[in-house]
């Protein structure tokens, strides 16, 4: 993903809301105009929607720490226990965010037709901005595996109900994120747990070209009933499963097909709703104190429900928590845009990558301690576990995810 994703640069065709700047001249001969751009359309904040980044990958983190929650991580795990225990939902914040800044940055770009050109842009960029973080992990896990199995199983070793495909072919389709696409269910797909997301995010990159055309179709939609859609497509997800409303016994075929379709759908949605705001006359004021009224009754949600299968339907909540979020002012944006929020929501990719490989580490020391680890010893690895995810973020983003980025899209310079 998680988009798990950077905002890329926002595109200047979407204006902010107020008078629009005169126009400058065009000398005559210059070239066919530009299409004409709508003046009353809001322009959604992604700094706002950065920080909702960090806090989705921080959820996310936790839910997989709590291997640690006999440590001096007790205290959070025993306040925030039920919020924690559906922290896979951050995964879904991350993939209707994914379809919110795409459908932010490149629907006027993409539509209204296809062009291979502007598809084959738009593919390079998030390849540039995905694959370098990842292959590197790919490689430093490859290494992993190659020390671990020679004592424990494959399946053992990765810490996954179902052991992932070492073979040759199996390390193509890692490379090419690919790896979730051949098989009906995510356990044992990627060669870290949540690798999967990295994959199911590609999928739905590759179909956004196309996607676009039906979209730039819908941008005019009225932002009530922009809202209405990108709730109902989540209702597949939020209400079919394990627990649900319609229930399953077990976790069905696809099921992560249908998880990424529904969210990033709704989050494309959200957006146009968001970009549309001033249709129906909207105060900016309402949008910081809604969010957080959403945001609470989500925790609140949560907190009731206790276990995962009911948090579910708390997916239902996201779109308009983001929506909201993208056009507030005030105080909470001002809060928001705090350097260490906005640096942890650029760097969550790089975090959502590294964080398991310290997990694997923490679960195989504390395992094999000698003598068995006592609480202190518990402690200094729950420690120098968390030191390390911070650590490992901070050079994966400086000096890997962020200049492999530049440097790839720099081979390719982008049609005008």
């Amino acid at each position: 993903m998680v988009s798990v994703i950077t905002p890329p640069r926002p595109a200047t065709s979407w204006k902010p809301t107020g008078n629009p700047a005169p126009a400058k001249a065009r000398p005559e001969g210059a070239g066919a105009p530009r299409p004409k751009i709508d003046s009353q359309q809001s322009r959604p904040d992604l700094g706002t929607l950065t920080a909702l980044r960090f806090v989705a990958a921080l959820w996310v983190v936790l839910f997989h720490l709590q291997a640690m929650r006999q440590t001096f991580l007790a205290p959070v795990y025993e306040l925030f226990g039920p919020v924690i225990s559906n922290g896979d939902l951050g995964v879904d914040v991350f993939f209707v965010l994914s379809g919110f800044i795409i459908t932010y940055t490149y629907l006027d770009r993409l539509g209204p037709r296809f062009r291979w050109r502007a598809a084959a842009d738009f593919v390079w960029a998030r390849f540039a901005r995905m694959w370098p973080a990842f292959a590197l992990v790919v490689g430093v896990l490859g290494l992993w595996f190659a020390y671990g199995t020679e004592e424990q199983s494959v399946g053992t070793w990765s810490l996954q109900t179902q052991a992932p495909d070492l073979s040759p072919w199996g390390l193509a389709k890692q490379l090419l994120m690919v790896h979730l696409w051949f098989q009906p269910g995510t356990d044992g797909a990627s060669w870290f747990g949540p690798g999967w997301t990295v994959s199911a995010e590609w999928m739905a990159y590759l179909a956004f070209p196309l996607l676009a055309m039906v979209l730039f179709r819908l941008r005019r939609l009225h932002p009530l009933a922009a809202l209405a859609a990108s709730v109902m497509v989540l209702l597949p997800t939020a209400i079919w499963g394990q627990d649900l409303p319609i229930a399953t016994g077990e976790q069905q075929p696809y099921e992560w097909l249908l998880r990424i379709t529904c969210c990033f759908l709704s989050g494309a949605f959200a957006c146009i709703a968001a970009r549309n705001a001033d249709r129906m006359n909207f105060n900016s004021a309402l949008a910081g104190p809604g969010a957080v009224l959403a945001g609470t009754a989500v925790v609140i949600f949560l907190a009731a429900a206790g276990k995962p299968g009911p948090g579910r339907l708390a997916v239902l909540a996201f779109p308009l928590l983001i929506a909201l979020l993208s056009l507030t002012q005030g105080w909470l944006r001002s809060a928001l845009s705090a350097r260490w929020l906005q640096y942890g929501g650029r760097s969550s990719y790089s975090l959502y990558l590294v964080h398991m490989f310290f997990i694997y580490l923490y679960y195989w020391l504390n395992r094999d301690w000698p003598n068995g680890a006592g609480p202190v010893a518990s402690n200094v690895l729950a420690a120098g576990c968390l030191t390390g995810i911070a650590l490992a973020t901070h050079l994966m983003f400086k000096y890997v995810e962020e200049p492999a980025r530049l440097r790839l899209r720099a081979l390719v310079p982008a049609a005008r």
